[in-house]
């Protein structure tokens, strides 16, 4: 080098010979950059590579949860209450976009999202961002025809319900990511849902994105097929709404058994909502309140009392009791009957609905000996309509209210007798008094009636499972004609008669709480009938309760005429017709069972 540096410097004239300390230091500069890239390049393509290339990766790259098909949830004829289609998801990448805010403009007019919201995400240094997730086809139609730069789709499951309102508190409702929030989409979440997997979505050099990996979704879930019958549900619902409409009051809740079986048919509460759009209504009307809340029977606990009473033989069908014209009192408590009554039978103190000698019929029984007939009854524990075979439980369920013996004071077992003092849930009131049409059999009630594979193979059936036997059927023969005689004329149940079948029922009028006040309210009631039909033959036991109706007050007045349309309708749809009158056949939906079908 310093023989080549010699002869430069004697071949460059003289005037130049200054600059070769120079042109050195240049060409050692030169020579020091090319040794110090090549020592970085070796760094980071030897030394580092794993690091910087998993880096590269996360930059490049998003990870996406897709879920598998979730299962369907079905009425008792097969038909979809609950189901999942395929629909888009739109997504973006904020640094292809050229124009947020124009972007933002389309997409908010197309998806009706706030503009600023999407502005703000669009302008943002994210890699990834959501736009809109589950969209209809209407809007996936619109975005994907603008053909914006860095928005993109991704094809996902979106759950639908086609009957809308339809037993919606009881349906419950999922969330964006498939997971169920609410009543049996709650309740059978890990069987319905579908196995998990994950997309990941790539972006070029150029910030395209491109799907790699398995396109497939992962396997899909089981299905539940329930007892609904779909026509008496929409007629269940649509009757009770007409009385919550007509009486002005706060809430409905109605419950119909298949008697001989169980199977719950129809299960309503008013209001309800929409799950495809539930975020648009109070969350208040999410609740299955047949299920989740407890309320005061009040007098339809009468017949239950009376049943106890005379399982025990401390009462005959021909006992007299003495109403006391109406006021009685007991200890510091006074009991009072909506009418003054003298000596009454045992078939006049229900046909009336005595609070007075319900109360001394309640008394006769030891507090112990009682209390076990109210536990016996279902009231105090879970029904187990939401409990798993192995014991799990799958959602909410009141278990009710049931003093403990050892704090039963006298004026407790007597208020106890005309249904105070104790919580329980429409559905256990409903099962308690199916009881009676059973002949003293508590049966579980059912709700869902088949468990499905993914293959629609049947993994597990629910059928008829007796509980225990609570009354002899002697006891619930004539337990069952004190309750015909409330429908009859003189009775406080007589609208709940229907035509053509005869009802055994009862009536119930509760005041309700008020813990502000600490005592009960003298405005605010809730009105509520219970009963089977046929009579002599159940086939359809069923409950209506009205929550604080502003017109009307009694049970007999707001709840039994709900009662007697339901059963007028529901019977001729199950085969079951009246004794007399001709035989229409009825506006039925296409599937719906044959004859009888209910009787399974």
């Amino acid at each position: 080098m310093a023989r080549l540096l010699l002869n430069l410097d004697r071949s460059v004239p003289a005037r130049f010979r200054g600059f070769r300390p120079r042109v050195v230091m240049v060409i050692a500069l030169f020579v020091l950059a090319g040794l110090g890239l090549a020592g970085r390049a070796l760094q980071l393509q030897v030394f580092q590579h794993e690091r910087l290339s998993k880096l590269a990766e996360r930059q490049s790259r998003r990870l996406i949860r897709i879920d598998g098909k979730r299962g369907d949830i079905l009425d008792r004829n097969g038909n979809r209450l609950a189901a999942s289609i395929k629909t888009d998801s739109f997504y973006a990448h904020p640094a292809r976009i050229e124009q947020p805010a124009l972007t933002a403009f389309r997409l908010s007019r197309a998806l009706n999202l706030p503009q600023g919201a999407l502005e703000k995400k669009l302008g943002s240094k994210r890699g990834f961002v959501w736009i809109k997730r589950q969209v209809t086809p209407l809007e996936s139609s619109t975005v994907r025809a603008l053909k914006l730069p860095g928005v993109n789709a991704l094809r996902e499951y979106r759950r639908i319900y086609p009957g809308r309102g339809l037993a919606a508190p009881l349906l419950g409702f999922t969330g964006i990511d498939a997971e169920g929030l609410e009543g049996l989409e709650y309740a059978y979440n890990s069987h319905l849902k579908g196995a998990e997997g994950v997309r990941v979505v790539h972006r070029d050099a150029l910030g395209r994105s491109v799907l790699r990996g398995d396109r497939a979704f992962p396997g899909g879930g089981g299905s539940i097929r329930t007892t609904l019958h779909p026509a008496i549900q929409n007629l269940t619902e649509a009757e009770l709404s007409r009385a919550v409409t007509e009486t002005g009051a706060a809430m409905g809740v109605a419950v119909v058994l298949h008697a001989p079986s169980g199977q719950i048919l129809a299960m309503a509460n008013v209001p309800g909502f929409n799950p495809n759009v539930y975020r648009d209504y109070d969350k208040s009307t999410y609740f299955n309140q047949a299920v989740t809340n407890g309320f005061e029977p009040g007098s339809t606990m009468k017949v239950l009392t009376a049943a106890a009473a005379l399982e025990e033989g401390v009462v005959k069908a021909d006992t007299l009791f003495y109403c006391e014209n109406g006021q009685w009192r007991h200890y510091d408590s006074i009991i009072h009957d909506t009418k003054p009554h003298g000596w009454l039978g045992l078939n006049g103190v229900i046909r009336v609905s005595s609070n007075i000698c319900a109360a001394k019929i309640g008394l006769l029984l030891p507090p112990g000996v009682f209390r076990g007939y109210l536990s016996r009854y279902g009231f105090g524990t879970r029904i187990g309509l939401f409990v798993a075979p192995d014991g799990r439980r799958l959602a909410g369920e009141a278990e009710g209210y049931l003093l403990p013996g050892k704090k039963w004071t006298p004026v407790d077992h007597a208020a106890m007798s005309f249904g105070h003092g104790v919580l329980v849930s429409p559905l256990q009131m409903a099962a308690a008094i199916n009881i009676i049409a059973t002949g003293g059999l508590l049966l579980k009630p059912v709700l869902v009636m088949e468990m499905l594979d993914s293959n629609g193979r049947v993994i597990q059936k629910n059928t008829r499972t007796v509980v225990r036997r609570v009354l002899s059927e002697q006891t619930t023969a004539i337990v069952r004609d004190l309750m015909k005689a409330v429908v009859g004329p003189d009775g406080t149940g007589r609208r709940g008669a229907v035509p053509g079948y005869q009802v055994a029922g009862k009536t119930g009028t509760t005041e309700v709480y008020d813990i502000k006040a600490r005592g009960y309210s003298k405005t605010r009631h809730i009105a509520s009938f219970v009963g089977f039909v046929p009579a002599d033959n159940p086939v359809l036991t069923i409950l209506v309760m009205v929550v604080e109706p502003q017109k009307g007050r009694y049970g007999g007045v707001v709840a039994a005429p709900v009662f007697s349309r339901i059963a007028a309708r529901a019977l001729p749809l199950l085969g079951v017709w009246p004794a007399k009158g001709p035989r229409r056949v009825p506006i039925a939906p296409k599937n719906a069972p044959k004859p009888g079908v209910a009787s399974r």
